[in-house]
C-alpha cells in the first residue's frame, strides 16, 4: 500500500513540475539592450541575466562607449571603451503587484580602452596616454518596470572604476532600455 503512494507521488511530480515551469510567467534567462549616455559621449550595453532565485540574479554584460576628451579648449581627441562585466545583483525594493523591481549589484570588469585612434602622438605635451587593456570593478543600480509578461523597461545606472586606465579611470553610464524574458 505504501509503495503505491510513492509511485503516485513520483508520477505527480513528473507531470506537475514541467507543467508549472511551462506556464510560469517569466523564465530564468533574460536579455537586455540599453543605449547609454556618458560624459561627452554615448554607448550601448547588452546583458544576459540568469535568475538564480526570486531575489537575485547573475549578469554578464558587454558595453561599448564612445567619447571625446578635451584636455584644453583647443584640442580634443576620441577614445572608446569596450567592457566585459560579470555581476551579482540582489533585490532592494520590489512590488510585483505594481510591476517594478529595484536591484543593486556589481562585480569585476575588464576591457580595452582605445585612445586617439591608436595614435600615441598628441598635438600637445600635456598628456601621455596609450590604448591598453583595463581592469577593475563596477557597481550598478537597476530599475525594472514590467511592460508585459515577456518585456520590461530597464533603467540602469552603472559606475565603473578601472585601476590601470591612463585616461578617465571612472566612468558613469546612464540609460533606458528593454529587457526580454526568455521562457
Amino acid at each position: 500500500m505504501r509503495k503505491t503512494y510513492f509511485i503516485y507521488l513520483g508520477l505527480w511530480a513528473v507531470f506537475v513540475i514541467p507543467i508549472q515551469q511551462m506556464y510560469s510567467q517569466r523564465g530564468n534567462l533574460s536579455v537586455g539592450v540599453v543605449p547609454t549616455y556618458k560624459t561627452d559621449g554615448y554607448g550601448v550595453q547588452a546583458s544576459l541575466n540568469y535568475t538564480h532565485s526570486t531575489t537575485d540574479y547573475l549578469q554578464v554584460a558587454l558595453a561599448a562607449t564612445f567619447s571625446k576628451e578635451q584636455p584644453n579648449s583647443g584640442v580634443e581627441f576620441p577614445y572608446h571603451d569596450y567592457l566585459f562585466s560579470l555581476g551579482y545583483f540582489t533585490t532592494i525594493l520590489t512590488s510585483p503587484k505594481k510591476g517594478f523591481f529595484f536591484y543593486f549589484g556589481g562585480g569585476p570588469s575588464v576591457g580595452y580602452k582605445y585612445i586617439n585612434n591608436g595614435e600615441t602622438e598628441f598635438a600637445f605635451n600635456a598628456l601621455s596616454a596609450e590604448s591598453s587593456f583595463i581592469y577593475g570593478g563596477y557597481a550598478s543600480f537597476e530599475m525594472d518596470f514590467f511592460i508585459s509578461d515577456a518585456f520590461s523597461l530597464i533603467v540602469p545606472i552603472n559606475g565603473f572604476y578601472h585601476f590601470n586606465s591612463d585616461l578617465n579611470d571612472t566612468t558613469l553610464l546612464l540609460g533606458v532600455g528593454i529587457r526580454y524574458y526568455l521562457k
